[in-house]
């Protein structure tokens, strides 16, 4: 679906989600980081001599926010713990980063990993010929260390490490924190104003819609220049309408289901819907740069959008809340925000140091560390009684049945056409974003295609 890499290329704040930019992967001294490059950290005078020094190999990936508080954290880690240095490398997100993976575990030559979001979309004993993603390779090929046993494993929320990191009864990393992204960023102030409140069925939420329209008032932003952010919308609404996902995605392979099904036909004809008369004007040509501008103007009242944007509002004093996407006229359907857990760390089986990575996940993973991480990171904790922001406590309602989104499940098949590619409905091929009419219609084309696809 979206893309960290590219896709979530965020304004600068905590929250430019594993994206960015910036040149080849780099290594310098944690000592004086530059902010856009990563760190070997230098040994400090207080150190202990370099000759007992073991040496911690670490990988990342450029991201401001996220790169700055680790770096600061190696620093503490080896003031704690001198017999370790940390040789801390970070690339530019996407493929850059998977080479620099790829080359890294051949070698085994790396100790702590991370990977963007948790395991997932590996193929099931129904999706013959799906391929295998990078992750499950290094895992089956013994690359991975099994951290079940561990102890710090157990701070995390059992459900969590379920869900993100389990494998065969197995624990194979730790799920860092979680986003929703398939909400909706409202101004408080503009429904306020119009005395509206939050929408939790499909038709209070139209209701919503046509009265900041009435009023003058655009209602909804959405950066559909980029696709992806257009999808989260596509997100929200599959989130309330498939009523079993994993089940749908099941039956797409055992051909019990179907594109052309009552409720995938729904999701892209409410989205029409939404398009067609409450989306700003020209949003196909709105980046996703500019969408945080738009709101924090006030020239859209809500815009489809992930959590972890919400540290952006904040610095910019925006009176904000966030609500699930309302597809549903059962308002039961509609209380969960969907989304993904994030950074993932594992950990090299056969790296120079799984005893040092081990001590710093140990050390990463004590709550008062790990509560900064979440803040940083602009995260939802994965651990309990952590609390990143008011702005977490506020949505916690919404993540207690917090499941993981459409892309995050659906196994796409290898040779995809375009119209199913990447696991979406992809609505922008639907008027007025493209050429196709009707929700029916792109229907049956995407049906089409997976039929054809082997």
């Amino acid at each position: 679906m979206f893309k960290k890499g590219s896709a979530l290329l965020m304004v600068s704040a905590l929250v430019v989600v594993l994206s960015a930019c910036g040149g080849a992967a780099t290594t310098v001294s944690t000592s004086s980081p530059d902010a856009g490059t990563a760190a070997t950290v230098a040994p400090k005078a207080t150190d202990a001599p370099a000759a007992k020094q073991t040496v911690i190999k670490m990988i990342g990936w450029k991201q401001q926010a996220e790169n700055d508080w680790i770096t600061d954290f190696n620093k503490k880690f080896e003031a704690a713990h001198p017999e370790y240095k940390i040789d801390y490398t970070i690339s530019l997100p996407d493929d850059p980063y998977k080479q620099l993976q790829l080359t890294r575990m051949n070698a085994n030559d790396v100790d702590i990993m991370p990977h963007l979001s948790s395991f997932i979309l590996g193929p099931k004993d129904y999706t013959p010929g799906a391929d295998t993603p990078p992750w499950l390779d290094f895992i089956n090929s013994g690359k991975i260390l099994d951290i079940t046993g561990q102890a710090f494993v157990k701070n995390y929320r059992a459900n969590d490490i379920l869900k993100g990191t389990t494998i065969n009864g197995k624990v194979y990393g730790i799920p860092t924190g979680s986003v929703a992204i398939d909400g909706l960023f409202y101004n408080k102030d503009i429904f306020a104003k119009y005395n509206l409140k939050v929408p939790t069925t499909w038709t209070e939420f139209l209701a919503v819609l046509k009265t900041l329209k009435d009023k003058g008032q655009a209602p909804l932003g959405v950066a559909g220049k980029d696709l992806w952010p257009l999808h989260l919308l596509t997100q929200g609404l599959e989130a309330s309408i498939l009523d079993d996902q994993d089940k749908f995605v099941e039956g797409m392979w055992k051909g019990t289901a179907k594109f052309t099904d009552p409720q995938p036909v729904e999701v892209l004809a409410k989205e029409k819907i939404l398009m067609d008369n409450y989306v700003l004007d020209g949003f196909m040509g709105v980046d996703y740069a500019s969408l945080p501008t738009l709101f924090t103007s006030g020239k859209v009242a809500m815009i489809a959008d992930g959590s972890w944007d919400a540290p952006v509002y904040e610095k910019a004093g925006m009176h904000y809340g966030y609500f699930p996407v309302p597809g549903n006229e059962d308002p039961k359907k509609n209380t969960d925000l969907a989304g993904k857990y994030d950074l993932t760390f594992m950990i090299g089986a056969k790296g120079p140091n799984t005893a040092g990575a081990l001590k710093w996940l140990e050390e990463f993973s004590k709550p008062e560390n790990y509560a900064g991480w979440v803040k940083a990171a602009g995260f939802e904790a994965t651990q309990d009684n952590i609390v990143a922001s008011p702005f977490s406590t506020e949505i916690a309602p919404y993540l207690k049945g917090f499941k993981l989104a459409y892309e995050q499940i659906f196994i796409n098949k290898p040779n995809e056409g375009e119209h199913i590619k990447n696991a979406d409905q992809h609505a922008e091929f639907l008027a007025p974003g493209g050429p196709i009419k009707s929700a029916q219609d792109l229907a049956v084309i995407q049906q089409k295609e997976w039929e054809a696809a082997k």
